[in-house]
């Protein structure tokens, strides 16, 4: 735990104890007080600090270990340490309480467009080689599986993932990582062929004005493939084009 840390320490007091230490320590990571790597130490040095029982430190600790701010280790020389960052952590638990809160198929789709006609823009102004190999590959791979429906879905995500890590905006991409579970059904039944090969080809449009550096055209042609925030409004969850 950092020096500074632990000279602004106290026993906490009011409210249940072992929320008031995950506030304690998660202020401090937003403070900049503590840092990934940062050593907490055991639930006995804890409990001294905090001056509460072991019980109400281990109920704090997992509550802090469960939102992915502490890794806990076990044995000798274990305790709690702030965990490394984890976006894939946050977007899974993110799309959980959509699910959860009843965040709707509407909601999701306009965030959907939003975030996506975004990371396409940006991904115009930052791609690198490296991201249109990945582009072509993800399109590529969709072509060889028009015919299979299930296949052609998880390529088209591949795809839109794709120019979103393009965009190398890590906060966009963690969005629509959570927004994939809500957005993309794992087969979509309306994927035919002559859909599949509409989809691939404005897939290629926005791979076109990425290439060209186009920020305002790649992020007009995914709006247009997206069929803008009002269409998709409209649009069943199972009838979303990839």
């Amino acid at each position: 735990m950092s020096a500074t840390f632990i000279n602004k320490i106290s026993p906490v007091r009011g409210g249940t104890l072992s929320s008031r230490i995950v506030e304690e320590i998660r202020d401090a990571v937003f403070q900049g007080r503590l840092s990934p790597g940062d050593f907490l130490g055991s639930e006995n040095d804890l409990a001294d600090r905090f001056g509460v029982s072991r019980i109400t430190v281990r109920d704090a600790l997992r509550s802090l270990s469960a939102t992915g701010i502490v890794e806990i280790r076990q044995g000798a020389g274990g305790g709690a340490r702030i965990a490394n960052g984890n976006l894939d952590h946050f977007a899974d638990a993110l799309a959980v309480q959509f699910q959860l809160a009843g965040v709707g198929t509407e909601e999701t789709l306009g965030a959907q467009s939003a975030i996506e006609g975004m990371t396409a823009e940006l991904a115009a102004e930052h791609r690198t080689t490296k991201d249109l190999t990945r582009l072509t590959e993800a399109i590529e791979r969709a072509s060889q599986v028009v015919e299979d429906a299930a296949a052609f879905t998880e390529a088209s995500l591949a795809f839109h993932l794709a120019v979103a890590e393009a965009s190398h905006n890590r906060a966009l991409v963690a969005l629509l990582r959570a927004l994939r579970y809500v957005v993309w059904p794992a087969e979509n039944k309306s994927a035919t062929r002559e859909v599949s090969e509409r989809v691939q080809k404005t897939h290629r449009a926005i791979y076109e004005r990425i290439e060209a550096r186009d920020g305002a055209g790649a992020r007009e042609a995914m709006n247009q493939h997206l069929g803008g925030i009002q269409a998709s409004k409209n649009r069943k969850r199972t009838e979303v084009p990839c």
